[in-house]
């Protein structure tokens, strides 16, 4: 659509490099575990615990399950690839299996503690692990800065949620050390 087929990747336009970097963004598994994640945090923002918990896994599995198809319908639209192949049914298969739990995460980001920040960190430890692991292809100009891009908000992510929690132990216990809940 920009006229740089055939062009060198070194060569392309900044719009063909934008659209380079947000697709391997797209495209990396914590990107859409974030999707099931973000659809279950935002689903139970006015649930109680357990039934946000409940919402959330619904919510995590439809999100990826709606994700994967439109997904794969977009193929079918500009590449004429087939609908229904191994690869449609293997990543519907995992949003099925993935989606709930991931949403259960995105749900307990709201509990107060330890469960809370092991939720919370789910993303961005997920994004570190890829970049680690499975890093986008190095054939990519855009490889590097997608690297660079995701360790930096990971760690960056991190770092909110550790705040976060130091900040929620302070404004939970005023009373200060030593003392109970009735500053006795």
């Amino acid at each position: 659509m920009l006229g740089e087929i055939g062009t060198a990747s070194a060569e392309r336009g900044g719009w063909s490099q934008a659209a380079e970097f947000a697709g391997l963004i797209l495209d990396a598994g914590w990107a859409w575990a974030a999707t099931a994640v973000l659809a279950g945090w935002w689903v139970s923002r006015h649930a109680r615990p357990a039934a946000g918990m409940l919402h959330g896994a619904l919510a995590g599995g439809l999100a990826l399950g709606f994700a994967t198809t439109a997904y794969y319908g977009a193929e079918l639209l500009f590449n004429g690839s087939a609908w229904w192949g191994v690869e449609t049914r293997f990543w519907l298969i995992a949003s099925v299996l993935l989606g709930p739990p991931l949403g259960v995460a995105g749900a307990a980001i709201r509990l107060p503690g330890p469960a809370g920040v092991v939720a919370a960190l789910v993303v961005p430890a997920g994004g570190a692990l890829q970049m680690a692991v499975l890093p986008p292809p190095a054939a990519s100009l855009m490889a590097e800065p997608v690297r660079w891009s995701t360790w930096i908000v990971a760690v960056a992510a991190a770092g909110f949620v550790a705040r976060g929690f130091l900040g929620r132990d302070a404004v939970a216990s005023p009373a200060g050390p030593g003392r109970g809940p009735l500053g006795r």
